[in-house]
């Protein structure tokens, strides 16, 4: 076999390997699961998730501060304890801004794997759902409180489980078309991105 003969054939294999990838990655996403990821989308939920284990670090430092519930908390204690947590917080990171946690590389993930989850008929009856108690309007602010008088968004299984892994901690909701990354021990924002909920 000739030299170019050989260089064509490996070419073919190389495309065809990147084509078999991209639609297996597609199916992955769409049925939910997390995808195997190319090396670029590896480095850049790796580093997701190390700013995500630095926030929960600095979580359990300010909770560790506090004095621990009893163990028949009413109510109201409970609701104390939040708002002492979201504040002790909020004093740790009073520098926060967005994107430091979903950084430039993760928001463009980010809106890759919810563009390939919303779209046709599944994806369109998923983004219904998420409208339905979508609480659009309310503002969203880096440190904010999730207001308590507002409903938190439906999230169907199938988006979260193609989203990156979070520790229990925290959740991932929207607002409008933000996708929110929520605090819900603190109910606090502690970072978004804009532009992730695709149009109908």
């Amino acid at each position: 076999m000739s030299t170019m003969k050989i260089r064509l054939f490996q070419t073919a294999a190389v495309v065809a390997g990147v084509a078999i990838w991209a639609a297996a990655t597609a199916l992955a996403i769409g049925q939910g699961e997390r995808p195997a990821l190319s090396p670029a989308d590896s480095k850049v939920v790796a580093d997701f998730q190390v700013r995500v284990a630095d926030y929960v670090k600095l979580h359990e430092k300010v909770e560790s501060s506090l004095k621990p519930l009893p163990k028949d908390a009413t109510p109201q204690q409970v609701d104390a304890a939040q708002r002492q947590l979201m504040a002790g917080i909020v004093a740790a990171r009073a520098g926060a801004k967005p994107g430091d946690i979903f950084t430039p590389e993760a928001q463009a993930y980010v809106r890759k794997v919810l563009a390939a989850q919303f779209a046709g008929k599944e994806g369109a009856e998923k983004r219904a759902s998420i409208l339905d108690e979508n609480p659009i309007g309310t503002p969203v602010r880096i440190n904010g409180p999730y207001p308590d008088a507002i409903p938190l968004s439906t999230m169907p299984p199938t988006v979260i489980q193609a989203l990156p892994k979070l520790p229990e901690q925290l959740e991932f909701r929207f607002i409008g078309d933000r996708l929110i990354l929520f605090d819900h021990h603190a109910h606090l924002m502690v970072d978004y991105v804009d532009r992730a909920l695709p149009r109908g």
